[in-house]
């Protein structure tokens, strides 16, 4: 009798030491199915950065050919820029095509103290600009428009155009109830000849009025100009 209950005590354990392997065996048939599909999902996601790295590499040899090409290009028109700017300043001279170098390029006028070139922009008056007009202007000559320093220099201008009956801009603009020049100074000497209104923000010179001097005109209404750029020292 005892040896029955020890053989049916054995089985009971055997019993369960099989269902905890068959329990087991279950666990490790998830875990590999799982690791079967995280290898699955990782071989994948390994296709598809593979393909986006060399999508990448592609398009990084596209932007190195384009900025190539864009240093090319820029290399060629600095050397353009330069070309002109030597053919503006030093005409070529002769049979020989010898330079001779001026402070100022044709049809530009040299300042007393030499330090400046002035351009009188006068054209059709259909082909007047506003003030931001005549500065973007001068900016694409490489100039900017007309700073007056001082009265010498205001002197100039004024006998520059004496015969003159239109307006000119100039280089100077109320901002937040402030006069200022183009290069960013404050306005220090002045040569108004009325005061300037309230909503007339922008100046021009005037030289068929008496006394000679500035206007304050509307930004928005068209004038002629007058363009500075710094002289060539030689």
């Amino acid at each position: 009798m005892a040896k029955l209950r020890e053989n049916q005590t054995a089985a009971a354990a055997a019993s369960q030491n099989l269902l905890c392997l068959s329990s087991a065996n279950d666990s490790l048939r998830r875990v590999l199915s799982y690791q079967t599909v995280l290898i699955g999902d990782l071989r994948q996601n390994n296709s598809i950065l593979t393909s986006e790295s060399q999508q990448l590499q592609m398009e990084k040899s596209a932007l190195e050919r384009q900025v190539e090409k864009l240093r090319r290009e820029r290399t060629e028109l600095s050397l353009t820029r330069t070309q002109r700017i030597l053919d503006a300043y030093c005409p070529k001279t002769g049979d020989k095509e010898e330079r001779l170098c001026n402070p100022c390029q044709k049809g530009w006028l040299l300042s007393p103290s030499k330090s400046s070139c002035y351009l009188v922009v006068t054209n059709n008056y259909h082909e007047w600009k506003t003030w931001e007009e005549a500065g973007e202007d001068c900016r694409q000559r490489n100039a900017d428009l007309l700073v007056i320093e001082n009265g010498h220099e205001q002197e100039f201008i004024c006998k520059i155009n004496e015969r003159s009956s239109y307006s000119y801009w100039i280089g100077l603009r109320r901002i937040n109830g402030v006069w200022k020049w183009v290069d960013g100074s404050d306005l220090t000497e002045s040569y108004w000849i009325n005061r300037p209104s309230d909503n007339n923000d922008c100046a021009a010179s005037v030289q068929w009025r008496s006394p000679k001097g500035w206007i304050a005109g509307n930004c928005a209404g068209k004038y002629q100009w007058i363009c500075e750029m710094k002289a060539l020292s030689i």
